[in-house]
């Protein structure tokens, strides 16, 4: 081996071992918190109880519930449920003289109520909440409060039917509950009319622990989210920070960084999903938010249709702490973590090892002076990752480098490993050598693994951890190593026989069996690319989910199916096949399938919100039951070749 390429390699291996000493702290630091909050949705209680009466907070806490969601609640919630009562002119005339008099000392004339609107109260705790909001009210909406001897009302001299959105208030009731059971408060904040005012009012009155926002935008999104973290941070709220596929809420991103990434990763239900799982189904999606994306708080609402809603609901909650405390999670003492981030020379060694990655990656296509070109890289990457780090653009960097490993690790993984193993393996087919095809897969495992570990530790920061700022290019991350390993297996040196056959394919008759196969291949790579992404384009179909559910329960961490059932199996077939047959034009496709594998294997660190064990595990399952998927597929190609060389030559004579 060149001695240079030696320096590059033994460089890779150096800053491996700094990256995968920084991902070591993070398991410490972050990935290790075992506190989870199972937080029972405040409205949706409300109608458990009214549909089952029998429940109560007491029992639910005794099943795992550890927290109450109290929503915020409008002028609309409160006519609703009796809080408020809109009054006419007719109603003040049959009350009598002194309430009119009252009124009317109040400057609110009953023959003027036509364009404007009277509300009495009728609750003691919306009365304070309102006496302490009437300074936001008078000066937002011109609003006032009116205090007499025998009711106290609120009054609107310019109303208009979107004022029912006007954040008021908070449920008293279901706040004093939680607070004798020993329930934690969680507060339900949401963005529309009156709602920062509403929000600073009623975080002084009932002090929750956290802070999960309803509807799509966060309290004060766009103009006043400064002023909601800091309104957060005078509390000491916590934010619960929904999953972006749940709700993609507006401000999130910005209040999370306002904060320092105080917050946990709350996971939900829509309740029509609810209604259409049985126990199992919602039990497993649970287990697999909190033990594969790090989720610490459950948001949960129950069952509110059927029999024994009761019983039912109970026996779901208790069976989930159960599982919840078997595999090592304890409900409640959910804390944040503080901002974590691996230091900027961390960084920058794993510049270094990407770059001699990428060095070495070049050299396959081209033959160079290493000093030369070495020096060139290095001090090209080395004064690029300080000019972004020293101009404040560190994620910049970051994902850069990310994208940089992701894209050179399993292009190298393919190359090395499978498309330079032409001595060695030119009689494998027919004789075949395990050491020859176990060495080069595991080899090629690992240099994918190796290349996950870059990526995961260039991403190492909160910001990424907590889905702030995600991996960027994560299709190009699954496109351009296929090009390059494209490239290289069409154009490499010493390949003029191959590329005498792709002229003379341009001239081939096209037979219905190459436009079946061009039309299969073209539907693979329309599910690779539409499957690959945080947002993919393709659902997942209902079998695959049932796979997955199982292998979770066999195995704690299902493998991926482009590595366990596609790509390692026909990396591991494409070594059988022997050198000669790879270096035919057909085996391209298969090579493309092939490749999968170890791309995956790399994409699967670039997910930083799973924690590095769990993302390890799967790799691990993925490289060892590809050799029982390997084996059946060798298995039908020999039982393929010895019917065709039996009856199609057979017949041919």
């Amino acid at each position: 081996m060149n001695f240079l390429k030696k320096i590059l390699i033994g460089i890779i291996l150096i800053t491996f071992i700094a990256a995968a000493w920084t991902l070591t702290a993070r398991i410490d630091r972050v990935d290790q918190s075992p506190g989870i909050e199972i937080v029972m949705d405040g409205e949706a209680y409300s109608e458990l109880k009214s549909l089952a009466p029998e429940i109560n907070l007491q029992k639910l806490k005794k099943n795992g519930i550890t927290a109450l969601a109290v929503y915020q609640q409008s002028l609309e919630d409160f006519l609703d449920n009796g809080a408020l009562k809109r009054i006419e002119a007719l109603d003040i005339i049959l009350a009598g003289n002194e309430l009119q008099t009252g009124l009317e000392n109040n400057e609110i004339n009953i023959g003027e109520l036509e364009n404007s609107a009277l509300f009495a109260v009728f609750s003691d705790s919306l009365r304070e909440q309102l006496n302490n909001l009437a300074p936001e009210l008078a000066a937002e909406y011109s609003a006032e409060v009116i205090n007499t001897a025998e009711y106290d009302f609120i009054y609107f001299p310019n109303w208009h039917e979107k004022l029912e959105d006007l954040n008021l208030g908070f449920n008293t009731a279901q706040v004093r509950e939680a607070r004798k059971q020993g329930l934690k408060v969680v507060y339900r904040s949401n963005n529309k009319l009156n709602a920062f005012s509403a929000l600073k009012n009623n975080l002084e009155l009932l002090s929750p622990q956290l802070l999960v926002f309803d509807g799509e935008e966060i309290t004060g999104y766009p103009d006043r989210i400064e002023e909601t973290a800091a309104l957060m941070e005078e509390h000491n709220l916590i934010f619960g920070n929904i999953e972006a596929f749940i709700a993609d809420q507006n401000g999130a991103e910005k209040l999370a960084k306002l904060n320092n990434y105080q917050l946990l990763r709350t996971h939900s239900m829509q309740q029509e999903e609810v209604e259409k799982a049985d126990d199992q189904q919602i039990i497993s999606r649970y287990l697999l938010s909190v033990r594969e994306r790090s989720v610490k708080v459950l948001y949960h609402k129950p069952y509110l249709k059927g029999n024994q809603l009761a019983e039912k609901n109970l026996g779901l909650l208790s069976t989930l702490t159960s599982r919840l405390e078997a595999e090592g999670y304890q409900p409640g003492n959910s804390e944040p973590v503080s901002y974590y981030s691996n230091s900027s020379w961390h960084l920058l060694a794993i510049l270094l090892g990407v770059t001699a990655a990428g060095i070495l990656l070049l050299n396959y296509f081209t033959a160079f002076k290493y000093s030369v070109i070495m020096n060139i890289f290095f001090l090209a990457s080395a004064a690029g990752g300080i000019f972004l780090l020293q101009s404040g653009r560190g994620i910049l960097l970051r994902q850069i480098t990310a994208l940089g490993s992701a894209v050179i690790f399993p292009s190298l993984a393919v190359i090395i490993f499978l498309l330079e193993k032409d001595r060695g393996g030119e009689n494998l087919e027919g004789g075949l050598s395990l050491a020859f095809v176990f060495f080069n897969f595991t080899a090629a495992v690992i240099t994918a693994l190796i290349g996950g570990v870059f990526v995961s530790a260039a991403l190492n920061s909160s910001e990424f951890i907590f889905k702030i700022n995600a991996f960027r290019g994560v299709k190009l991350a699954f496109l351009l190593p296929l090009i390059i390993i494209s490239l290289y297996y069409l154009f490499r040196p010493g390949s003029k026989n191959l590329r005498q056959q792709i002229p003379q394919l341009l001239e081939r008759v096209i037979k219905v069996k190459h436009i079946i196969l061009a039309g299969g291949l073209a539907l693979i790579a329309v599910i690779y690319i539409g499957r690959t992404g945080n947002f993919p384009l393709l659902p997942v179909p209902a079998w695959e989910l049932t796979v997955r559910s199982l292998l979770e329960k066999l195995l704690y961490v299902r493998p991926r199916f482009k590595e366990f059932l596609i790509g390692h199996p026909l990396f591991i077939f494409a070594l059988y096949l022997g050198a000669k047959k790879r270096k035919e034009l057909f085996f391209y496709p298969l090579l493309m399938l092939a490749s999968v594998g170890v791309i995956t294997t790399v994409n699967t660190f670039s997910h930083l919100h799973t924690p590095v064990m769990i993302s390890l595990l799967r790799t691990f399952h993925a490289y060892w039951l590809s050799f029982g998927v390997a084996l059946v597929l060798i298995g039908f190609y020999k039982l393929f070749n010895y019917l065709y060389q039996k009856y199609y030559f057979t017949g041919v004579k």
